[in-house]
C-alpha cells in the first residue's frame, strides 16, 4: 500500500552532535519554492562518527529505506497515497555512529545554491508539538542549521557555519544582521539566535559566504557503495 509521510515525533535532546556551535536561526535560507534536488546527494554517507542517509522524492527506494531504519512506532502515514514528500526538499536520517544506544534522528532539509555554491537548511523534521505530557518537546524551538555543502561521486563535505564566528563579528559592530542575545540563566554566556528574514539571510550570505572563518572544519563523509540507490 502506498503511504505519505504524516507525521515524526523527535527527541531534541538526543541530538548532541547538532547542539551549541551552528548558527542558528529563526527563519530557513531557502523557501519551498527555491529549494532544488541536488544530483548525486540521494544516497548514505558516513565517517567513523556519523552517518547521514538522504532520501528524496528523486529515490523512492531509499526513501522507502530511510523510513524503515525510523522506529515505526514514532511514524503515521495517510493510506493510499504514493511515498512522497511533495516537495524540493529531503528526508534526512542523522545516526552517531559512535553512540549506538542514541536514537537517530529525522531532518527535513532544504538545498540552494547562493555564490556558486550550494547550501543545506536543516530542521527538525514535524516535531509533535502535541504531546502535553511531555514538557521537554512543549518548551523547545525548532531552529534552522545552515552548511555550505560539496556532494562528489565518492564523497559529501559539509561545512556547518559556526555560531561563534557570527557572535564575535555581531558583539564587535562588524555585521549588521537581525538576531536576538540570549542570555544564559545558568552562567554568563549567551548565545545569539539570528531573527533576520530569509532574502536578508541570503544577502547575508553572499556578502560572507566566503569567509573561511565563518565555517567550521569541513566534516568529510565517504558514500557508502552498498546503500540502496
Amino acid at each position: 500500500m502506498k503511504k505519505t509521510i504524516t507525521k515524526v515525533l523527535i527527541l531534541p535532546l538526543l541530538v548532541l552532535s547538532l547542539s551549541g556551535c551552528f548558527l542558528k536561526s529563526v527563519h530557513p535560507l531557502f523557501t519551498a519554492e527555491e529549494a532544488i534536488l541536488l544530483e548525486g546527494l540521494d544516497g548514505t554517507f558516513e565517517n567513523g562518527d556519523q552517518r547521514w542517509t538522504f532520501a528524496s522524492d528523486n529515490n523512492p527506494k531509499m526513501l522507502a529505506e530511510l523510513i524503515r531504519k525510523y522506529p515505526d512506532e514514532d511514524i503515521s502515514f495517510d493510506p493510499g497515497e504514493e511515498d512522497s514528500l511533495k516537495m524540493n526538499a529531503y528526508l534526512i536520517l542523522f545516526e552517531e555512529t559512535d553512540e549506538p544506544n542514541i536514537t537517530p534522528v529525522l531532518f527535513l532539509g532544504k538545498v540552494g545554491k547562493l555564490n556558486g555554491q550550494y547550501y543545506l537548511n536543516l530542521k527538525l523534521f514535524d516535531v509533535d508539538l502535541g504531546m502535553s505530557a511531555s514538557p521537554v518537546i512543549t518548551h523547545r524551538f525548532n531552529i534552522n542549521t545552515f552548511s555550505r555543502i560539496d556532494v562528489q561521486d565518492s564523497k559529501l563535505v559539509m561545512e556547518h557555519l559556526e555560531s561563534s564566528w557570527i557572535k564575535d563579528q555581531i558583539l564587535n559592530n562588524r555585521v549588521r544582521i537581525k538576531h536576538e542575545v540570549v542570555q544564559a540563566d545558568y552562567d554568563d554566556s549567551t548565545e545569539i539566535l539570528i531573527t533576520a528574514s530569509t532574502p536578508e539571510l541570503q544577502q547575508f550570505v553572499e556578502k560572507y559566504g566566503d569567509e573561511e572563518d565563518a565555517y567550521q572544519d569541513p566534516l568529510t563523509l565517504k558514500r557508502v557503495p552498498d546503500a540502496v540507490q
